[in-house]
């Protein structure tokens, strides 16, 4: 076999995009907040588009320019017409000057780019401050405690510690038990500690120092991740137990209360031990028949604890009232703040689309860099640098105004398809594919894909995603199809009038909706209840 190289002619025909194309699918697949930062970037990096005052329109500069252009070359008496680099660019500006003219819809007021307003202060005044952590939020609480304070947690430590050796060495003693085991957490290990608590200024501030330690081993839940062992040994050099208790102590009694459990039981016997009033009945249930209230077990709670089903479910109205997830009201994620793109309005019983505009400022192709390329014919650097920017100028532009009238085509046959669900609600809501509303329009189904994607419509029944109105849904026994929202709320209205002492099973509202005309499995009625988070028949009945 011998090796080699050696050259082939081939005859390919390939199709790519034009740079034109790929920012028309790039701006159309754009929400309202995404174009707006879109358009201000451009701003900022492209000199030759700007924003136009409403005074001042771009069907006047375009007239103006190309009196302007008439005049220089008739005095230069150089370059033909048909010679004019400036060519079909000079009318596509155009174009795009009667666009901003008379087709974009009015900006917002002009008195805001006249330096009458600091538009960088005014958005940072609209943003939202950062939300604070659960650490932060705890350690706050601790730099505001007294040396008092913490010397009342070292005293009660102390004393829990004094109990728990008595109680060792007197088993059948009734010495109560101590704290750290009364609240169902694990009895740290025999570690050498300090006999008692000196109180001195360097221990407290120890203390101060470990509350820290213990705080940033806090997860986002508001349980502490590690045991105090672990914790003890990670910190350099590893302090004495006791004064590690301490500290747990203290974060424990901070808010928001149930902060720093090991497990969910230990948070909710801190928020139970935090109030006045004793709850004996409720301890014992989180501490031994928490897995059987998860499922609604109640006459077996009632039975191994030998008390009435009517306690049983006092305290379980009380349990309820507890927050096993303490730390989740502090930081996580920013809201997501949601802008509509297409707004619907009810005007004498019919429903007008449009699409909101007001966030996209007035523009137009600067004059002075139009003149700057005309004047750039010994220059082919310059003529060529130009060039690049007023294209993608106006491409900018067209691909806007192709948005728009994309966003509006689709708009419309959604609320013409789905103008029963705007009528009486959900329960119509039809089925619909992407594919439906493409042929309807006669373009590609990605164009609908593009065109629906991230952006939201505004409509007399509330705001909804666009991908909202596009389900599928379960064949009804006439050959109709009926849309998965509009199943989903059927099974809803269902469980809402059931007997709640005999709720329905998944088999049993296969059955109801059967009755409808609706066939569906009970896989499928047990996959949507679960996406809804409802719960299962055992867990809904109320005894």
């Amino acid at each position: 076999m011998e090796l080699g190289l050696s050259q082939h002619q081939a005859i390919k025909q390939i199709q790519t995009l034009s740079p034109q194309m790929y920012m028309s699918m790039e701006i159309l697949c754009l929400n309202s907040m995404d174009l707006q930062d879109r358009v201000d970037t451009e701003l900022e990096n492209n000199e030759t588009l700007e924003r136009s005052s409403e005074e001042t329109t771009g069907g006047e500069d375009a007239s103006s320019d190309q009196a302007e252009a008439t005049s220089s070359e008739d005095a230069d008496g150089s370059a033909e017409p048909a010679e004019d680099p400036f060519g079909s660019l000079q009318e596509r500006m155009e174009r795009a000057d009667r666009y901003f003219q008379d087709d974009a819809p009015p900006s917002r007021s002009s008195a805001s780019y006249r330096g009458e307003k600091d538009e960088k202060l005014e958005a940072m005044s609209n943003t939202a401050d950062r939300s604070i952590s659960l650490q932060d939020h705890l350690e706050d609480q601790v730099h505001m405690l007294s040396d008092d304070e913490i010397a009342a947690a070292m005293r009660r430590v102390e004393a829990s510690a004094k109990m728990s050796a008595a109680a060792q060495e007197d088993p059948g003693g009734d010495a109560p038990a101590p704290e750290a085991e009364s609240n169902g957490a694990p009895a740290p290990p025999d570690v050498e500690a300090p006999a008692r608590l000196d109180f001195s200024e360097a221990q407290v501030l120890e203390i101060r120092e470990l509350c820290s330690s213990i705080i940033f081993n806090i997860d986002e839940r508001g349980y502490l991740m590690y045991s105090l062992e672990e914790v003890r040994v990670s910190i350099d050099p590893p302090p004495a137990v006791l004064l590690l208790e301490v500290a747990l102590d203290i974060v424990q009694d901070l808010e928001p209360t149930g902060v720093g459990g090991r497990d969910i039981v230990e948070c909710l016997l801190l928020q139970l031990q935090k109030d006045r009033q004793d709850y004996p009945l409720e301890e014992k249930i989180i501490r031994e028949y928490l897995s059987e209230l998860s499922h609604n077990r109640l006459p077996k709670i009632a039975r191994g604890l030998g008390v009435g089903i009517e306690e049983i479910k006092d305290a379980v109205q009380n349990i309820a009232s507890l927050n096993p997830l303490p730390g989740k009201l502090f930081g996580g994620d920013p809201p997501h703040y949601v802008k509509p793109d297409v707004i619907v309005d009810e005007v004498e019983g019919a429903y007008e689309v449009r699409v909101d505009s007001d966030y996209i400022p007035r523009l137009r192709i600067s004059s002075h860099y139009r003149d700057l390329y005309r004047q750039s014919r010994k220059d082919p650097e310059l003529q060529k640098y130009l060039k690049k920017k007023l294209d993608n100028a106006e491409w900018l532009v067209s691909a806007i105004r192709q948005r728009q009238a994309t966003l509006h085509k689709i708009a419309q046959e959604i609320v013409n398809i789905q103008s029963g669900f705007l009528d009486h609600g959900i329960s119509h809501l039809k089925a619909l594919k992407m594919a439906d509303v493409a042929d309807l329009l006669g373009v590609h189904v990605s164009t609908i894909s593009r065109g629906i994607s991230g952006k939201y419509i505004q409509t007399p029944r509330g705001i909804y995603a666009l991908k909202f109105f596009f389900t599928g849904g379960a064949t009804k026994s006439g050959g109709d199809v009926e849309a998965r929202g509009s199943v989903i709320q059927r099974i809803k209205d269902f469980i809402k009038e059931e007997d709640k002492a005999k709720p329905l099973s998944d088999i049993a509202i296969v059955r109801k909706l059967e009755e409808v005309e609706i066939s569906i499995s009970r896989r499928t009625v047990t996959k949507y209840r679960e996406a809804e988070g409802i719960p299962s028949s055992r867990e809904r009945r109320e005894y």
